[in-house]
């Protein structure tokens, strides 16, 4: 079961008891199925390459703002602001929009590897090892063993 079909399941039982909702449950509804229209229209009025970066449409005033995810593409989308202005202007006439503003979502930093430097085992160190690894009767950890000890003897920081 995919993502998609876990969505669609809550979907078929979540939208009846919102659609009898009222009061603020209805707002909700109501709002989210307009910003998805919102969304929807901007994406088709898009070139494929674009489509995907455009991730938000919402409204203030009569300001309509454009959501991106990165900003290296909030320039290419600064080309279609008049056709989307008018498009919107045409399809949510009761919105008033007049300007648009272009905003890049910040995205959520990506953790930095820290590198450590390999420590050394000592001379007395490895050839302990490579006499514990005579008596070793596992293959693997014998060879596992050896190498540790080689890499101990080849130590670059003596």
């Amino acid at each position: 079961m995919t993502q998609y079909s876990i969505t669609s399941i809550g979907n078929k039982i979540m939208k009846p008891l919102l659609n009898q909702a009222s009061g603020a449950l209805n707002n909700l509804l109501q709002d989210a199925q307009l910003y998805q229209a919102l969304l929807e229209v901007g994406q088709d009025a898009l070139p494929n390459d674009l489509k995907p970066h455009l991730i938000g449409v919402s409204f203030e005033h009569q300001l309509l703002i454009l959501q991106l995810d990165e900003a290296i593409w909030a320039t290419q989308l600064r080309f279609y602001e008049p056709t989307l202005l008018g498009l919107f202007q045409e399809h949510f006439p009761h919105l008033e929009l007049n300007r648009v503003k272009v905003k890049v979502l910040p995205q959520p930093k990506t953790a930095q590897k820290v590198w450590q430097v390999a420590s050394y085992p000592s001379d007395e160190d490895a050839n302990e090892m490579d006499q514990i690894s005579a008596s070793v009767k596992s293959k693997g950890l014998k060879e596992a063993l050896k190498k540790l000890s080689l890499r101990a003897k080849k130590n670059p920081c003596k």
